[in-house]
């Protein structure tokens, strides 16, 4: 995937999120075994969010991309994610992913809860 593109893409959904209220607490965050795109809080709930952008549904939705082998990587990196930080087992934990539909100068973003 072009990088340019999936950081447009996060760039967007990060805003996205800021607009429905969310604070973002981190982004592109980084281990050994891999990235958390974002990290983002609202009310007592903190969400590890994938976002997958696109310019064409050619290979699948955004989202398809998020398969099982990604998402034991996210909830692995999230769970070091919550030591390194500290976090309090008062927090509900969410998995969401955001899909970005990028079509020229337009887009159109897909949010989805409780993906996994």
């Amino acid at each position: 995937m072009n990088i340019k593109l999936g950081l447009i893409g996060e760039k967007l959904a990060a805003n996205h999120m800021k607009n429905k209220g969310y604070c973002i607490l981190d982004q592109n965050y980084r281990t050994k075994i891999g990235e958390l795109d974002i990290i983002a809080k609202k009310d007592n709930s903190i969400v590890f969010i994938e976002v997958k952008t696109r310019t064409s549904n050619t290979y699948g939705r955004p989202g398809e991309a998020v398969n099982t082998k990604k998402q034991k990587k996210i909830r692995t990196l999230s769970q070091q994610y919550i030591v390194c930080k500290n976090l309090k087992e008062n927090w509900i934990y969410r998995f969401d992913v955001i899909e970005v539909h990028i079509m020229g100068k337009k887009y159109k973003i897909e949010h989805i809860e409780n993906a996994f």
